[in-house]
């Protein structure tokens, strides 16, 4: 397993790790912090002993670091790694920044369901299920919703905690998650209900900044695609 340290620190930019496997142009090592692509979130990129990280993926309980050229890497060789701190900054901002939009979406309409969400450096995207019409003013709302929230300057909370039942838990149900076993990984801030999610996030909505939402192009079957971008990125 590679151990994650992102879920340890998500503003950590560089660290130190041992190479435990070299396939092809992909690199495992016994710690990370890149985060692998996965539920919506972006694989990270940067640097792994000067040579470039193009992608990162999960691989069972490992991440395979796709990298320019591993010709050379050895195994047990101990290498510096670094993440491109800017582009994960903004990964993080948005991120944060679409489940504010989600609860400012449920006040519109609370029958309301996201599924298939994507989010990189440019936005964030989510295809909602509404039981009401959104209508231009009432999207216009629900972004001045999302940003008086994200004004509030809201503490982010983290944690994992013993899930009821693992079979009834995507995350340790799935293959490859990296979570430990039996538990769930919940985030939450001040004033609204807990969700669960495995990926990284800001520490307080106040460094978000401002939104902006819009409709993207509808994934069909009666689905609306909301898409949220950083108003200063």
């Amino acid at each position: 397993m590679t151990e994650r340290l992102f879920w340890k620190d998500a503003y950590a930019r560089e660290f130190d790790a041992a190479v435990v496997a070299v396939r092809g142009n992909a690199l495992v090592l016994d710690a990370t912090l890149f985060f692998p692509e996965g539920g919506g979130q972006a694989g990270d990129t940067g640097t792994i002993g000067g040579v470039k990280v193009v992608d990162t993926r999960k691989e069972g309980d490992g991440v395979l670091h796709l990298v320019a050229d591993a010709s050379s890497f050895s195994v047990g060789q101990t290498v510096h790694g670094v993440i491109d701190w800017e582009r994960r900054y903004k990964i993080m901002r948005l991120h944060t920044a679409a489940h504010v939009g989600f609860f400012a979406l449920r006040e519109f309409d609370a029958g309301c369901t996201a599924s298939s969400g994507r989010v990189d450096d440019e936005k964030e995207r989510s295809d909602y299920t509404f039981m009401k019409e959104l209508t231009p003013e009432a999207l216009a709302a629900a972004e001045a919703r999302t940003n008086e929230i994200i004004s509030r300057n809201l503490g982010v909370r983290i944690w994992f905690e013993e899930s009821e039942g693992a079979e009834t838990n995507p995350w340790t149900r799935a293959p490859g998650s990296g979570f430990p076993a039996g538990l769930r990984r919940k985030w939450q801030i001040d004033g609204f209900e807990a969700m669960d999610c495995g990926g990284t996030h800001v520490r307080n909505t106040s460094e978000i900044g401002v939104v902006r939402m819009s409709k993207g192009k509808n994934p069909g079957g009666g689905k609306k695609r909301i898409e949220i971008r950083l108003a200063d990125p």
